[in-house]
């Protein structure tokens, strides 16, 4: 049995963390192979934590274009394996190619897979002459992954979403779907069996849809996916509506914006398409195909929909309440009877090969900037910060750390002796026999008292003039609370600066500074104690004060807030207020019925009450 996994994770980087690891979240999908969409990643992004995991082999593709904002798109296929080398499972494929129009640039350092080759200029009917660089546009949103695992080729896809008003990213979806068929023709042309898996923000037919309006198969998208169906004279079967013809309710993806989960107010949008022979000998390919002979099943895993537990709260107007993992639900199809291929191994353009996994290249930055600092323990017991201990090591690698003569507490400089300092990086034991062996003789008790008298006063003004360079250094970013309460540095011409500072040479706490214990502070904001607390309790009369306006300030606004907001005409409920984000009107403020969206026929779910505020928002537009 292989079982494969479509999967629109809406960041991989928060479903990594949601599960715990990667690891943990593959396993979670239980399947040999797992196809993720909307991964969010960029090359530069790419880390071992969120592409390696032992066990599978990872084969990505990022987007290379912002469009003016971050990392979007992006498509990762884990196949679950044995072993990367000598091979013989289906999962491993034996070949695999970023993008599908051919240009890319890691598919010409590789064999494409069917040979597919796109004789320039093209021409399509309702496009036009299409340019090599729109060709490149399609590849570079990193919006699918060819894997050949022998028996089929697996095309794991992101489909782009488009606004209908939008008319370049219109032709860009429109393009991207008609270089796509062009591909799968031609696999299928060479005897191939062609799988294609993933969100592609199409829903075929209204059934497909929670209350579809008027019209809603008519849109040129849903005809197009329809028109390669089996059932409209197509190639492929649409292997969950193959499967379950007349479900309904069936969804995989919902709204976060409207709180969609709560009322199963959703769509089908992510699809298990296949098309191809099956691997009998017969001549009916109708009665023998792949999906009639050896797809066992195909489901949505609904155990994955968010806000599926007992312990999450309603919706609620979907502001204070954000509910744990992605928009959308799994989808799989369990296939039976795959023969073992042939021994095979990772093919060269998989994850484990990539520079940013293998290792990152360093840039001249990193030699300038100062390395972490092994512990010094010196005599005197004082150590550096506890970070710092997790480097210290005595070897003579070249993993080891150094610290310079500068970077060194005084306390230990000063015993140096012009080279005969041990190594920063070795443990207690050696400065130890450092020191047994400088003692030697008859001034082994003289340079032990120097030590103990001295050691001390040594190493703490060692420490301080390590602190007092940090101070420095970090003068130009952001200071702390602490720094307003630290006594500032003397200056040359500050004769009698020591006796005003005495020989404190500590920072008071928190609690010196807000509970002096004398009267040192102005009157008008002294802390008196209340003569009838038993408990002796300090408090501050004048936060008291500040703080009791402040809580009356924002009571008045918030009931002003409560007045203002008009009620739905469903519930008499309080709306909830948005604003339009483009548009003519953009900035303008409306109210909304706070429920969560669901079907017409549920008296429970959304009102669709709208109402304009009474005046345009004077807020920063977005």
């Amino acid at each position: 049995m292989v079982k494969i996994v479509t999967y629109n994770v809406n960041g991989l980087r928060p479903r990594v963390a949601q599960h715990g690891s990667l690891r943990r979240l593959l396993d979670a999908l239980d399947a040999d192979i797992i196809c993720f969409q909307e991964t969010k990643l960029s090359r530069q992004d790419l880390s071992g934590d969120v592409i390696m995991a032992e066990g599978y082999e990872a084969f990505i593709s990022c987007n290379r274009t912002s469009r003016g904002r971050g990392a979007y798109s992006g498509v990762a296929t884990f196949c679950r394996v044995t072993s990367a080398f000598s091979s013989q499972e289906v999962a491993l494929p034996v070949a695999a190619e970023e993008g599908f129009a051919g240009v890319q640039g890691s598919a010409k350092d590789s064999e494409t897979i069917g040979d597919f080759n796109l004789q320039m200029p093209v021409e399509e009917e309702g496009l036009g002459e299409i340019t090599r660089e729109e060709l490149l546009r399609l590849d570079n949103e990193g919006r699918c992954i060819i894997t050949d695992h022998g028996h089929f080729v697996l095309f794991n896809l992101y489909g782009p979403a488009i606004g209908e008003d939008d008319e370049e990213r219109v032709r860009f979806k429109l393009l991207f779907y008609k270089i796509l068929q062009k591909r799968w023709e031609c696999l299928l042309a060479l005897g191939k069996r062609v799988f294609v898996v993933g969100d592609l923000n199409i829903a075929p037919r209204s059934i497909d849809r929670c209350d579809a309006p008027p019209g809603f198969e008519k849109q040129m998208f849903r005809e197009w996916l329809r028109s390669l169906l089996k059932e409209n004279g197509g190639p492929f079967f649409d292997a969950f509506r193959s499967k379950h013809p007349e479900r309904t309710g069936a969804y995989t993806c919902f709204n976060q914006k409207v709180g969609a989960e709560e009322y199963n107010y959703g769509s089908r949008i992510d699809h298990i398409l296949v098309s191809g022979a099956c691997f009998h000998h017969c001549n009916s390919v109708e009665e023998h195909s792949i999906f009639h002979c050896h797809v066992e099943d195909c489901e949505i895993m609904n155990h994955f929909r968010r806000g599926d537990s007992e312990n999450i709260s309603k919706w609620k107007g979907g502001r204070s309440i954000k509910l744990e993992g992605s928009d959308h639900i799994p989808v799989y199809i369990m296939l039976n009877g795959m023969p073992e291929l042939p021994v095979h191994n990772t093919p060269s353009s998989a994850a484990r090969y990539l520079p940013e996994i293998r290792g990152r290249q360093q840039s001249i930055v990193s030699f300038l900037s100062k390395g972490k600092n092994c512990e010094v323990e010196d005599v005197t017991g004082l150590s550096m910060s506890q970070d710092r201990a997790n480097e210290s090591c005595c070897s003579d690698g070249l993993e080891s750390k150094s610290l310079s003569k500068e970077e060194l507490p005084i306390g230990l400089t000063e015993f140096s002796g012009g080279g005969n300092l041990p190594s920063p990086t070795c443990k207690r034991r050696n400065l130890d026999h450092w020191i047994d062996e400088g003692s030697s003789g008859n001034s082994q008790n003289s340079n032990a008292t120097f030590l103990s008298q001295h050691g001390m006063k040594a190493s703490l003004s060692g420490i301080k003039s390590m602190l007092n360079k940090k101070t420095k250094h970090n003068l130009s970013s952001q200071p702390t609370i602490k720094s307003f309460f630290r006594r500032p540095e003397p200056r040359a011409g500050d004769a009698n600066i020591n006796s005003l500072v005495g020989s404190v040479d500590t920072v008071p706490s928190m609690d010196e500074l807000c509970y002096p214990k004398d009267d040192s502070l102005p009157e008008n904001i002294q802390c008196t104690a209340a003569a009838e607390d038993q408990d002796n309790s300090v408090s501050c009369s004048l936060s008291t004060d500040k703080c009791n306006v402040a809580t009356l300030e924002w009571q008045r606004i918030h009931q002003r807030m409560k007045m203002s907001i008009p009620l739905c005409k469903g519930h008499r409920e309080p709306c909830i207020p948005r604003s339009v984000k483009k548009g003519s009107n953009i900035g303008r403020q409306f109210y909304v019925c706070a429920r969560a969206q669901g079907p017409s026929s549920n008296p429970e779910a959304n009102c669709n009450h709208f109402q304009w505020a009474s005046v345009k928002s004077k807020g920063k537009r977005q």
